[in-house]
């Protein structure tokens, strides 16, 4: 197998994106991840990050840091760089000069750059110096495919395996996971949940990510003793017990390039899943047998999806079963060895 170099810059704990990366790098031999510091990769180069709340400084940091890394990249014996941060994309041609060029794109829209008519433009061109290009959506591959010959669909993936020594009762309680961020649409659940908890007075509803600063401002903003903020769980074995205890899952993203690892880790738990109905998961969940959609921001027919679920425990348990099914065409074994053909094919 050629030497390769994984790029990928994202959170160190959490995030769909770095989820991937470890989890494929880490079943592929002659391949080492230039990452954050305190990155889950165990084959690593660190790249530290400045503490500051002034973001200028803190991206100049940033990027004298990854320039210092490249610069010592260029003398060590790598066959391939594989970038998976949208925003390095722009060292490509760099790269181009030495070395095999490829990069995995978790998400279009969402970075900015499709919806801006010069940073797409730019976009496009620097994305030529790759030599082939891997997009985790389908959604996103079918824009691609308009503007480029090479585009490679190799979706997210889950660890299905972790389930089958997980036995845990299921418990009365709506749970999600994930960044707590504007994009993952946390407040339209809890309005939703708001909405009916009196219908529901036994049931809980549970966040499962890092508790930031939005996440401080809407315990501030919905301060419920049956909303309960659990912080980020770095225990993979303890995170998946919290999924296959909940009663029901819920996705409640604005956007997102789909299927991302959280979706396929509850798909995978064996529980019903209400997510949002973008067009990624649409491609693939569309006989809606397997998952239930709802429309971004519709608190209104969320609320109604999760009593319909919760009122209708044999509805709950088909719905959760399918999803399980489903989610093992995406283990990531399956996912690693796509990539490793990619690679090693030229």
């Amino acid at each position: 197998m050629l030497k390769t170099l994984m790029i990928g810059l994202t959170p160190p704990l959490e995030g769909g994106s770095e989820r991937h990366i470890f989890e494929v790098s880490s079943r592929l031999k002659n391949v080492t991840v230039l990452t954050q510091k305190d990155s889950l990769c165990e084959n690593k180069i660190e790249v530290r990050l400045i503490k500051t709340k002034t973001s200028y400084l803190k991206s100049l940091f940033f990027f004298i840091n990854v320039f210092l890394k490249i610069t010592k990249i260029f003398k060590s014996k790598v066959d391939i760089i594989h970038i998976h941060e949208n925003y390095l994309f722009f060292f490509l041609p760099l790269f181009k000069i030495k070395f095999k060029t490829i990069v995995t794109i978790h998400g279009i829209k969402g970075f900015r750059f499709y919806d801006n008519r010069l940073l797409w433009f730019i976009f496009k061109i620097v994305l030529r110096f790759s030599d082939k290009i891997i997009s985790v959506s389908l959604a996103d591959k079918q824009i691609l495919d308009k503007e480029f010959n090479n585009i490679i669909y190799i979706p997210n993936g889950v660890d299905t395996s972790v389930y089958k020594n997980i036995r845990v009762p299921v418990s009365n309680k709506i749970t999600f996971v994930g960044r707590i961020h504007e994009q993952k649409g946390v407040i339209y659940l809890i309005r939703a949940f708001y909405k009916i908890k009196d219908k529901i007075p036994k049931f809980r509803l549970e966040i499962i990510g890092d508790v930031n600063n939005y996440a401080k401002g809407l315990m501030n903003e919905f301060s419920d003793t049956r909303i309960i903020w659990r912080g980020f769980i770095l225990d993979r074995k303890r995170l998946f017990e919290e999924l296959a205890s909940s009663y029901v899952l819920v996705f409640p993203s604005l956007w997102e390039a789909l299927p991302w690892p959280a979706l396929l880790e509850g798909l995978a738990s064996g529980r019903p899943v209400i997510a949002s109905n973008l067009e990624g998961i649409r491609n693939i969940f569309s006989d809606k047998e397997n998952i239930l959609l709802f429309e971004p921001k519709d608190c209104e027919k969320l609320s109604e999806l999760l009593l319909k679920i919760i009122n209708d425990n044999n509805f709950a348990n088909f719905i959760g079963i399918d999803g399980k099914n489903k989610s093992k065409e995406y283990d990531w074994n399956i996912i690693a060895n796509k990539v490793s053909e990619v690679l090693n094919k030229w």
